[in-house]
């Protein structure tokens, strides 16, 4: 269990001067109150304590723990804050700090919002958090550099140490979880990018092979057509070539008239003969 985390000083911090009425028996009228844990009516007394005599401590440092009690994160800091301006005694303003330093553990501890942790944190409720252990350990550090025998302020400090260390720890385990998460989220988009590709690119090889099968469908067709159409075109040229043989053989007809003649002409002449003249004797 954490000791002495909680330490309120309600009473005077040291001997003080003699004051005024109002403001003394302000005062000590609102540590009795407090003593019996009114604290509302206790805060009320210290106001106006401080407002008959500004510039006293005492009134501001008591009213900081009367806020503490009544997690009034805000104004406690406030106070404290009032009080340590005021003051010159190292002692005095070590509780001052000591006490600030619990008021920002409690904030961490308890999830308590304050401006000055919304701030430092950005409105991140584990930064929020994590302000709260950073804001307590500067607090007990400087209360333990002004009173360096101060047991409470010590340990207090090694328990925010330890909170912080934890808290960060599962931080840097939630950012690796959400980058994990991350980097499987795109993964995962990637798997589906890349089975849209290869649904396409499947899409588009059936479509090719498609096209390739209906063209060669259709060249299978107009060959089919063509030699359908090849006994005409054989039929139209038979004529052209029987028209030719014919002119041929009229030629070899014609030349073989034309040596039937000659031969005829030349046996005729055979067979006339050819005179001769018959010489005469005188």
């Amino acid at each position: 269990m954490m000791r002495a985390v909680f330490i309120a000083i309600t009473c005077c911090l040291g001997a003080m001067p003699a004051v005024a009425q109002s403001y003394r028996s302000a005062v000590n009228e609102g540590n009795e109150q407090y003593r019996q844990e009114a604290y509302d009516e206790a805060k009320q007394l210290y106001e106006q304590a401080a407002a008959a005599e500004p510039e006293r401590a005492e009134s501001h440092f008591n009213y900081g723990n009367a806020a503490y009690r009544t997690d009034d994160i805000k104004r406690a800091l406030e106070q404290y804050e009032q009080a340590g301006t005021r003051l010159r005694d190292r002692d005095q303003i070590a509780s001052t700090l000591y006490n600030a330093g619990n008021t920002f553990l409690k904030a961490a501890e308890e999830g308590k919002e304050n401006p000055v942790l919304q701030q430092a944190a950005g409105g991140q409720a584990d930064d929020l958090r994590m302000q709260g252990y950073r804001q307590a350990i500067e607090m007990y550090k400087k209360a333990l550099k002004l009173k360096p025998s101060d047991e409470d302020a010590r340990y207090n400090l090694t328990y925010a140490r330890r909170k912080l260390e934890e808290l960060q720890k599962q931080q840097q385990k939630q950012d690796q979880n959400q980058d994990q998460q991350k980097k499987e989220q795109k993964q995962d988009k990637n798997q589906d990018q890349d089975q849209k590709d290869k649904s396409k690119q499947e899409e588009q090889q059936k479509k090719d092979q498609q096209d390739q099968q209906e063209q060669k469908q259709q060249n299978q067709k107009d060959q089919q057509q063509q030699e359908k159409a090849k006994p005409d075109e054989q039929q139209q040229s038979k004529p052209e070539q029987e028209q030719k043989i014919s002119k041929q053989q009229a030629e070899q007809i014609l030349r073989a008239l034309e040596r039937q003649e000659k031969a005829l002409q030349k046996k005729k002449r055979q067979k006339v003969g050819v005179q001769t003249s018959v010489e005469k004797d005188w």
